[in-house]
């Protein structure tokens, strides 16, 4: 059985627009989910392929050359909230041409299983994690045995849809195969906060303990891999790539103190030479905490920060001070790591004195990046549940039957309108970038044309951003 699993440019749609000028200036991230995917199939001796056409550059031309090359019995894509529209849009193109089944997964298909399978050309779907139900579906599609039965499937029969929405999750997820990034370019991947090259994404856990109301990452039980599990991985990965650069993915990386320091005294034992960056609370780290990470390659942190108005933060359920922001960050550079902080305008309580507020305490912060959005009720959110008491439409369900009707969610429960807001956005990304201190820190660290480029382009799309949303 052979697959090809496809990445294909995710334009974004218009609940997304502020943070599109990004795209083509910060780097391309390596396809995490379908690359463990593709180690998953492989240890059911299935013969993978995987196209980052993103990465690549590569038209659909190209790619259909790639697929017929390749002469797959099955095609594979991810689908995200975010990205459900053009992905759909390029499964159609790919169906189009080629005729092949096609398979999908992501963590929107667990939400919307039915939904997505209402598409003429999505022949299959895995509802939830992958690593149980996909080497079942392999097995019974190679033997030519009815799926019936099999859990977290969704398949057609006789014009039917059939779904089992069984979520199985992986209680030990040490037993998960490292990604199959043998199967892409990694020489192609970067991120403009990497200060080595090359660059990977990685994942140390899943799930998330806390309760952001934002967020949907606690709809999974929090599990983490054993420290040496995960060494292991970054072992592998700078002796067989020569990757010298991680960017953990995990939502909060620091949320068990005893493990991060494992993590970080198991790099520091094996000698490693890595740097890293990983995603945290300002309230679950320490002085010590820091310290440790600075000592095993940490190169950034970066914070959810959200807004400098306590009550929105109590309404967003983050349940942080701006006087512990202040010190964690600052602190932070004190230890010599760069920082970056996530904010976000448009939560019910958001005035326009509110988002100045939160512009001015950016600025104030000793931050080295800064990302600003606006809020978007993401679905099995505790936010999104507020939207549908107040008026809105059940919008991702709708969304996910008729991509073509996707919209503006309008802000509720703020004195600003979504446009206000996003204007705010493009203006702060301008106050905070277009400082002295940010320019010259940037130019400091350019070492070629290429780098030199991409942060004119930065620029440039920060003040096309500017006119957009205006």
């Amino acid at each position: 059985m052979k697959i090809c699993l496809i990445f294909t440019p995710n334009q974004l749609n218009p609940n997304f627009r502020e943070l599109a000028f990004r795209d083509d200036n910060i780097g391309f991230v390596p396809p995490l989910s379908l690359l463990t995917v593709a180690a998953i199939l492989e240890q059911e001796n299935v013969t993978v392929a995987l196209i980052d056409m993103e990465a690549e550059q590569l038209s659909y031309t190209d790619t259909l050359e790639r697929i017929r090359q390749f002469a797959p019995d099955m095609l594979g894509f991810t689908l995200t909230t975010t990205s459900f529209r053009p992905v759909l849009e390029w499964i159609n193109r790919f169906k189009n041409g080629t005729s092949i089944p096609v398979l999908v997964g992501g963590d929107h298909v667990r939400l919307f299983p039915q939904e997505t399978m209402s598409h003429d050309a999505i022949d299959y779907c895995i509802v939830g994690e992958a690593e149980l139900p996909l080497p079942e579906f392999v097995r019974a599609w190679k033997a030519g045995k009815p799926l019936e039965g099999i859990k977290s499937l969704g398949y057609k029969s006789n014009g039917r849809v059939i779904v089992d929405r069984t979520v199985q999750t992986v209680a030990d997820i040490d037993s998960i195969p490292f990604p199959a990034r043998h199967l892409i370019k990694n020489e192609l991947y970067e991120n403009i906060l990497a200060n080595r090259k090359n660059f990977t994404a990685m994942m140390s856990a899943r799930g998330c303990p806390f309760n952001c109301a934002f967020c949907n990452a606690n709809h999974q039980k929090y599990r983490a891999r054993t420290p040496r599990n995960f060494v292991d991985e970054i072992e592998f990965n700078l002796s067989r790539h020569g990757i010298h650069y991680f960017d953990i993915y995990d939502s909060t990386f620091t949320t068990d103190r005893e493990r991060v320091f494992a993590i970080c005294e198991e790099i520091i034992r094996r000698k490693l030479d890595v740097s890293f960056s990983v995603r945290s609370r300002v309230d679950v780290v320490s002085r010590e905490m820091i310290r440790v990470l600075k000592s095993a390659g940490c190169h950034a942190i970066m914070y959810g920060i959200e807004s400098s108005n306590q009550e929105i933060l109590r309404t967003m359920n983050k349940g942080i001070l701006p006087q512990q922001v202040m010190e964690t960050v600052s602190f932070t550079k004190q230890c010599g790591i760069e920082t970056l902080g996530f904010f976000m305008f448009g939560f019910p309580g958001e005035t326009r004195r509110t988002m100045e507020d939160t512009i001015r305490f950016a600025l104030e912060l000793p931050l080295d990046y800064a990302q600003f959005t606006t809020l978007l009720p993401f679905p099995e959110t505790e936010i999104y549940t507020y939207y549908m008491e107040h008026g809105l439409e059940d919008y991702w369900s709708t969304y996910t039957l008729d991509p073509s009707k996707d919209r503006l969610i309008e802000l509720i429960g703020t004195e600003v309108t979504r446009q206000e807001a996003s204007a705010f956005v493009s203006r702060a990304y301008k106050e905070f970038y277009f400082r002295s201190r940010i320019i010259l820190n940037r130019l400091k660290r350019l070492s070629s044309l290429k780098e030199l480029k991409k942060l004119f382009g930065g620029a440039v799309g920060i003040l096309a951003g500017s006119r957009k949303f205006r």
